[in-house]
């Protein structure tokens, strides 16, 4: 059995309704991110019962790369401060 009959198998189908501007934020996000919305809605689940295991590797990637991209701003900083021209 593949993984993706094995994740269809231990997953459900929810239909819900949400307000348009929650929809345009979560379709924002999505191709901001290049993260689909089941994962987005996925993870914010998670995060609201408290169960982060179940985040999405492509969030938690892309939530990596931020804090990288934040790192590398801030000791690009630091050098900029303590170089003598």
């Amino acid at each position: 059995m593949t993984d993706d009959i094995i994740l269809v198998m231990n997953t459900v189908q929810l239909g819900i309704r949400i307000p348009k501007h929650l929809n345009q934020r979560l379709l924002d996000y999505a191709a901001q991110t290049g993260i689909s919305k089941t994962e987005i809605v996925i993870s914010a689940l998670a995060r609201y019962f408290g169960t982060t295991n179940d985040t999405p590797l492509a969030e938690k990637v892309t939530n990596l790369e931020k804090k990288v991209a934040m790192l590398e701003a801030a000791i690009f900083k630091s050098r900029q401060v303590g170089s003598v021209d």
